[in-house]
């Protein structure tokens, strides 16, 4: 092989390097989550990986080099097939009882092995070249140009726009090339193989079939995949005029509402209601809303109420498909200000004063330590104006190990100089609740402000939902093991991992799996 066709492979060891880093999670994430010790499991695998193969690589350059790269080459193909294969059948059904098991197993055979046999080559292909620095420096930029221009084409191009298993299949068509290549040169016989590995190549493509599935109650309305996770909406048919709509993100419910004649909206979560009821605190009068994190746009559309309330709404939302899918299923009003953007940016950045901050930023499961620090909050407070209430909406525990989370918000709000109060929704059991924390800068008495009382069915009664008798007394909480998150000590997501955990085990196996077995795939 010459020095350039050389330098071509390692350009393609890069590309497929970090096309794998990149889909493989996002792969499992549906069962996985995305957490950040998910993607720290995920990136030790890759990592370790390489560190093995280029110990691997070293041990082989004192055997034969070419059939040690064209065996390390045709097993990463066989691996992306293999890979293909898992995720085609875990789409449509269960591989092992345990998803968990199956997922790592993915996880094992799509990116760490073919980590350490990707990494094996780059010392045979530096040994192939003149023993110089320059030839190993300028084989290592290639590698390193791979994975740059394939980090930005699989971001930003193969997953939002073909999805994850084309990505997969473009990633096991370019090490089929690699094979190709490498058995090609040596001519004679091995020219069979370089056939036989774009035809393995080709056969990729045929794997993984997916189209957007209707099952008897059940429709899958758009299935998007994209750099910040899953968005998926889905609907399912109560009667003829009746149908439940929900938006998930990474396969966690963030938006769920019945929908009766086309038209009138109700959420099945009570916090939306909740919130509105203390939004009211304000009155008819004029009064500034800012929003953050959008979901399925139920918080700004039940403060939209013009009867009730008369909030102008700026809402800001990172992922702009959620923006979409907020306004093509959800209803979304159009005079809501929408704004693209990184909610502790634009709090940063902020020159408004706004009456009324609501903040329910979800990540799936992932509550964002940035957007709930001390700083965070102290910039909250500049945007308040002097009747300001901030509402954050958070995961319902708040005692044992699993509240430590929600401790630690209420001892961050008052050590940013908050007077905090709690109400829990009246869903049965912290695990199924939500809890609103309520902060603000002066006292607030909050029965004697709200103007739309809260009001919920119990045993096919309306009845009301008293706030003293409800407000949560963190007297009766010990507060010494809560923490108080910082920019510099962002340990929200670390805290909160048992909650998360519950939260994803429920719609693992209430949800996503039930939904898997009546056609709607774990990925597209």
């Amino acid at each position: 092989m010459t020095k350039w066709i050389v330098f071509f492979l390692a350009f393609l060891e890069g590309c497929i390097v970090m096309t794998l880093e990149l889909s493989i999670p996002h792969v499992l994430s549906p069962v996985l989550g995305n957490s950040i010790n998910t993607w720290a499991t995920l990136i030790m695998l890759s990592v370790g990986g390489l560190a093995i193969g280029y110990f691997l690589g070293a041990y082989l350059c004192a055997k034969n080099k070419s059939t040690a790269l064209l065996v390390l080459t045709l097993s990463i193909s066989f691996l992306g097939l293999i890979t293909l294969l898992i995720v085609d059948s875990t789409n449509s059904g269960s591989l092992l009882q345990d998803e968990i098991s199956s997922a790592y197993i993915t996880a094992i055979i799509g990116l760490f092995l073919p980590s350490i046999f990707l990494a094996a080559t780059t010392p045979i292909f530096i040994s192939e070249l003149s023993a110089t620095s320059s030839n190993a420096g300028t084989l290592y930029a290639f590698s390193t140009w791979g994975g740059i221009l394939f980090t930005l084409l699989t971001g930003f191009v193969f997953i939002p726009d073909y999805g994850l298993i084309k990505t997969l299949q473009i990633a096991t068509f370019l090490s089929t090339v690699m094979a190709a290549i490498i058995a090609y040169f040596p001519g004679g016989r091995t020219r069979y193989l370089s056939y036989g590995a774009l035809g393995m190549g080709c056969i990729s493509f045929g794997i993984g079939t997916f189209s957007l599935k209707e099952t008897n109650n059940l429709k899958l309305l758009e299935l998007k995949e994209g750099l910040n996770g899953q968005v998926m909406v889905v609907e399912s048919a109560i009667n003829d005029s009746t149908v439940d709509r929900t938006l998930f993100i990474n396969r966690m419910g963030q938006t769920w509402v019945r929908i009766t004649n086309g038209n009138s909206m109700a959420s099945l979560w009570s916090y939306p209601g909740i919130l509105k009821s203390l939004a009211s605190c304000h009155g008819k009068k004029p009064s500034t809303a800012l929003i953050l994190g959008l979901g399925g746009g139920i918080v700004p559309l039940f403060l939209s109420d013009k009867q009730n309330l008369n909030y102008t709404i700026d809402a800001v939302e990172l992922d702009p498909d959620i923006i979409r899918f907020s306004k093509e299923y959800f209803s979304l009003p159009d005079d809501i200000h929408v704004i693209q953007d990184d909610a502790r940016r634009v709090l940063n950045a902020n020159k408004n004063a706004y009456d009324l901050i609501v903040m329910d930023i979800f990540n799936g499961e992932i509550a964002p330590s940035h957007v709930l620090s001390v700083e965070a909050f102290e910039q909250v407070k500049k945007a308040l104006s002097d009747r300001g209430i901030v509402i954050i909406n958070f995961n319902g525990n708040i005692t044992g190990e699993a509240g430590i989370s929600g401790r630690s918000l209420y001892k961050t709000l008052i050590h940013a100089g908050f007077q905090v109060q709690m109400l829990p929704t009246f869903e049965e059991g912290e695990r199924n609740r939500n809890n609103l924390f309520v902060a603000t800068l002066k006292p607030l008495d909050l029965e004697k402000k709200m103007t739309i009382p809260i009001t919920y069915f119990k045993n096919g009664e309306l009845q009301n939902y008293g706030i003293k008798q409800n407000l949560f007394n963190f007297k009766t909480v010990d507060l010494t093991d809560a923490w108080v998150i910082t920019d510099e000590f962002p340990m929200m997501e670390q805290i909160n991992q048992l909650a998360a955990r519950q939260w994803r085990e429920d719609y693992l196996k209430n949800i996503t799996l039930k939904y898997r077995d009546q056609g709607i795939p774990l990925i597209k």
